[in-house]
């Protein structure tokens, strides 16, 4: 079965009626540039499903969300706010990897300023690859006047570091784990019993393409806990010959721990070696389970 899993970047936009009270001791994010007329916040913070971050290095398929903290100085349409975004993704280069323009444009509901939640959510994703800098821009602007609030931010994505691979004559581009439990990338290696967890590797290449498209590939797989115990192995992942153009596309395999009686960590290990050029590839992670000791 083919992870059904498509990467990419996405924004959405939330406002959410509810009295916005003071914050205290949070932290903004920082390593920011902010150029705004009129439009301004007590701060930005941002956070991903473990909680507050404020980094500007992120693993691929990492999510995030921007919250903009009592953001006020909008020309107020009887006594409503109407706000706009725009959110750009620039490469070194300065070309335009992604843009999502006038977010709000159809949207012609209003808002009480002080109960404005502003927030952005993106996924470091393609079009944006891993081992590449960008740069974000995110542009709040008011319907109603020239005001406007502009944040840019460097940042680079890296393949999961938690995920190491030592290589002879296999490449690829983009490497990570995904909880199709959670819907996440995860990105600190801690799960939980019974979550179903993938290993997803794209754009894999160095072995040989016979006339018909297709690939001899030798796979094993294997998770061992800390106490050594031997949980799963498989020595034939691949019985039959692989099509290539899959195999290119993506290669995934199916981690799912149902064990009580076990160890952390548990340790994964995926093997490679294509039988006609001998090429390999060997790819280790830890897993923390939370509810093993």
């Amino acid at each position: 079965m083919k992870l059904q899993y498509l990467v990419i970047l996405c924004i959405s936009l939330f406002f959410i009626s509810c009295i916005q009270t003071e914050s205290k001791g949070k932290n903004y994010v920082s390593d920011i540039q902010v150029e705004a007329n009129k439009l301004s916040c007590d701060g930005i913070v941002m956070s991903n499903y473990q909680g507050v971050i404020d980094k500007s290095e992120f693993i691929y398929g990492e999510s995030i969300v921007l919250n903009y903290e009592n953001m006020t100085g909008f020309t107020l349409k009887d006594s409503l706010a109407y706000p706009d975004m725009d959110i750009i993704v620039m490469n070194k280069k300065g070309d335009t990897v992604m843009a999502n323009s006038n977010l709000l444009k159809n949207d012609g509901r209003g808002f009480p300023e002080k109960d404005l939640k502003l927030r952005s959510e993106l996924i470091f994703a393609k079009p944006m690859m891993p081992n590449n800098e960008y740069n974000l821009n995110i542009n709040i602007r008011d319907k109603h006047s020239d005001a406007y609030f502009t944040l840019r931010k460097n940042f680079s994505i890296i393949n999961s570091p938690h995920v190491k691979t030592k290589s002879n004559g296999f490449t690829f581009d983009i490497q990570y784990l995904y909880s199709n439990t959670r819907k996440l990338s995860i990105v600190d290696n801690a799960i939980k019993l019974n979550e179903n967890i993938f290993l997803i590797i794209e754009n894999l290449e160095g072995y040989a393409v016979d006339d018909y498209g297709q690939a001899n590939i030798q796979a094993s797989a294997s998770l061992i806990d800390a106490n050594g115990i031997v949980i799963n192995k498989n020595d034939d992942l691949f019985p039959n010959l692989v099509n290539a153009a899959d195999l290119k596309d993506q290669l995934y395999t199916s981690i799912q721990l149902t064990g009580t009686s076990l160890k952390n960590p548990i340790t994964y290990v995926l093997t490679l070696k294509d039988n006609k050029t001998g090429n390999s590839m060997k790819t280790t992670f830890e897993l923390t389970v939370e509810e093993l000791k």
